[in-house]
Order: structure tokens, then sequence, then C-alpha cells
């Protein structure tokens, strides 16, 4: 990994050839698109816009070239620049000018809303369009014999579900670039700054604004109803993911600070990633971190 971090900071050219080349290997691999955005994260953080921008337009025209070649469209680079070269950028500018993870989050989550709401604004009903979207997977299910639930309940699970769509597909997004952006950030810290990043990510801390914020959105999301009311619940979501990496970060400062070992935290980091029902407790301790500062009560030392 170090070497390939070198290899992108040699210059420009090499940075441009990393970030499109994995880009267009990514649609045989997606997870590798999460390389591809590191590097514009870690040009950016190190070199800055002028720099930054280079990388971003010189990938996107070289990742149409290839497109065109390979799957015969060059519309392929504009989705790669929108959806996540771009927003990973204006993301690691924040990071870059303000030196705090928790500022560069609170944004990716602000791009996360506004996200949400362009669907909304441009949408009539988008539970209706995801529902419509996924008919024809529920009437498939329906028919098998072995499912242990009926095709009804398939049906209500669906009109329930498909009013979330929106922000959970949102956050799949937001989770990448924010893999992208760790990867970026430990890049830079064992180019420059050896235990810079996990210095960093020990003490990502949220402030009481950002709880003051789920909170709001919630109520509103419970007394009002309808199409706004569904807004606010898939903007909710969006907020989650802050208390999420909140979360991780408290449990991984407890454990190595109580003595864990680095299997204890390789098993901690494999149940984050496969075991869902983690999910809720990790955004509670990350909620309550806001008001409570869990390592700073629990931890002599951090």
């Amino acid at each position: 990994m170090k070497a390939l971090a070198s290899f992108i900071m040699q210059g420009g050219r090499q940075a441009t050839i990393v970030v499109a080349s994995i880009a267009i290997l990514s649609m045989l691999m997606p997870p590798l698109v999460i390389v591809s955005v590191a590097a514009v994260c870690l040009v950016t953080l190190r070199n800055g816009l002028a720099e930054g921008l280079r990388v971003l337009i010189g990938s996107t025209v070289a990742t149409a070239l290839l497109g065109y070649m390979l799957v015969g469209t060059p519309l392929v680079s504009f989705s790669y620049l929108f959806i996540m070269w771009l927003p990973a950028f204006l993301v690691s500018l924040v990071l870059r000018e303000t030196g705090q993870l928790n500022k560069a989050l609170e944004f990716l989550v602000v791009l996360g809303m506004l996200a949400v709401t362009a669907v909304y604004v441009s949408v009539d009903n988008p539970a209706q369009l995801w529902a419509v979207g996924i008919q024809d997977v529920i009437a498939t299910l329906g028919e098998q014999d072995s499912l242990p639930i009926t095709q009804d309940e398939l049906h209500e699970g669906l009109a329930f579900w498909s009013q979330y769509i929106t922000g959970i597909v949102v956050t799949g997004t937001l989770i990448s670039l924010l893999m992208s952006l760790l990867l970026g950030r430990w890049w830079q810290g064992l180019l420059y700054n050896t235990g810079g990043f996990d210095d960093e990510f020990r003490h990502i801390r949220l402030l009481p604004r950002d709880g003051v914020v789920f909170v709001i959105l919630t109520a509103f999301a419970f007394l009002l109803g309808g199409a706004f009311s569904e807004l606010l619940w898939n903007m909710d979501i969006q907020v989650l993911l802050l208390f999420f990496i909140v979360g991780v970060s408290v449990v991984h400062v407890v454990l190595k600070n109580k003595g864990g070992s680095k299997f204890l935290l390789f098993g901690f980091y494999s149940a984050v990633f496969f075991v869902p029902h983690l999910m809720l407790p990790l955004v509670l301790i990350g909620l309550s971190d806001v008001w409570m500062d869990w390592r700073q009560r629990f931890l002599t030392k951090t």
C-alpha cells in the first residue's frame, strides 16, 4: 500500500493513471473504486486544490477514453466524477483546510442530505419508484416454496422499506467515500506523518450540535406525515453514519487502551463488517458520546 501511495505522489500523471485505471477495473471488481477515490483524496490532502483539480480533470478524460474503447461509451467517466471523485475532492479540501476529521465527516453527511433532498425534489414519489423497480424480484421470491414468508408479507415489507431505500442507497455511497477518505488520510500518514492517522482517528469526536440536529430531524419526522416526513427519515439515515463512525472509534480506543491485542481489534472490525446487529449499539455509543465523552470517562490515557 505504501508503494502505491508513493507512486501516486510522484506526480499528476502517475496519480491520473492510478485513478483512471483502477476506476475501470472497478467495473469488474466494485470494491476497487475505494482505491481509485482514495488516490484523489491523497493528492488533494497533500497538494491542495489546484493539483487535486488537475488529477480530477485528467482522470475524467482518461476514464472517458478508456470507457469508450472498452464499453463503447465515454459517459461512464461522468458517473465516477459526480458520484465519487468530486464529492471526495470536496471533502478532502475541507479536511485539508480544517485539519479536523469531524468537520470533514459533517460535510460528507451534508452532501448526503443534499443528495437525498435532490431525489425528493426531482422525483414525485421515490418510494413508489423503488417499489416498481424491484417488483419482479419480489414476485420471483414469492414463488419459492421454501421461503418462510408469504408473498403478501413480502409486499408489505417492500411497501415499508421502499420509503427508506433512497436514504440507504445514498448512505452506501457515503460509506464508500468515507472509506476512501480514511484510506487517503492513512496513506498520507504513512508517507509524511507516521502515526498521525491513528491518533486522529482515535480522537475523533462530534459536537453537541450534531446530536441536536439528529434529535430535531427525528422529532419532526415523527410529528409530521406524508412525503416531508419520509424525506426527513431518509436524511436522518445520513446523520446516523456520523454516530456509527464515532462509535467505532470509541470501541477501538477502549479495546486498544485496555490491552486489546491486534487479533481482538481484527475480530472487532470483522464483526463490524459482517454482523449488522452491531450497527445499532455502535450508533448509540456514538450518539451518546456527543454528551458523555466515553473515552474521557473510561480511560486514564488516550
